[in-house]
């Protein structure tokens, strides 16, 4: 075991696996995958810090992307986005076929156009499901359950276009954003041009 301190923990398989299908070799396998987890590590940890701070920057990103969508989901106590907690934990390994999903991580860990593209994947798939969700009057049960559902049935590309489609939005109104909004996606954050918002 390479790091004993993290061990080995559920999920991780779902990025070891493409890398055996591609790697001829298992020990240049596992010095990928070693390279991997230095990335996407902290999604593992016990305490799951990092994960619930994705899901609470996830939240924060749709109350300014889609507001209804925000303000349905905390009316119905799943504004706490644990339904979203797969997608970000496996980077969306489960919901796409082999090849979309080789697709989507070369696109996700390219970091551009930021860190934080993963999460406004996220927003730009629900954003698409948001008239379904408030239409049925689904509650967190049902959304969960309806999240689930969506495997192997979302668009990829019409879902990475809106993704980039809502961050060059969100970068043509940066300064009127508030902050928590620009560290999220990494822009510049002016006090006295953003003095409008809470910091």
């Amino acid at each position: 075991m390479h790091d004993f301190d993290l061990g080995y923990v559920q999920g991780m398989s779902d990025f070891l696996s493409p890398i055996l299908v591609l790697m001829e070799n298992e020990v240049d396998a596992f010095w990928c995958f070693v390279g991997l987890m230095d990335r996407v590590h902290k999604n593992f940890e016990m305490d799951q810090l990092y994960i619930k701070q994705q899901l609470s920057n996830l939240k924060n990103l749709i109350e300014i992307v889609n507001p209804r969508l925000a303000n349905y989901l905390e009316s119905h106590d799943s504004d706490h986005m644990y339904f979203c907690f797969r997608w970000i934990l496996v980077a969306f390994k489960r919901e796409f076929s082999f090849d979309d999903i080789m697709h989507l991580w070369e696109v996700l860990w390219t970091d551009i156009p930021c860190k934080a593209f993963l999460l406004l994947f996220c927003v730009a798939i629900l954003d698409q499901q948001v008239h379904l969700i408030i239409e049925n009057k689904f509650g967190l049960t049902e959304i969960l359950k309806h999240v689930n559902n969506l495997s192997m049935r979302i668009e990829l590309e019409k879902s990475l276009r809106s993704a980039e489609a809502i961050y060059h939005q969100l970068a043509a109104v940066q300064d009127k954003l508030p902050r928590h909004i620009c560290e999220i996606l990494s822009f510049a954050y002016d006090e006295e041009e953003n003095n409008t918002h809470p910091k």
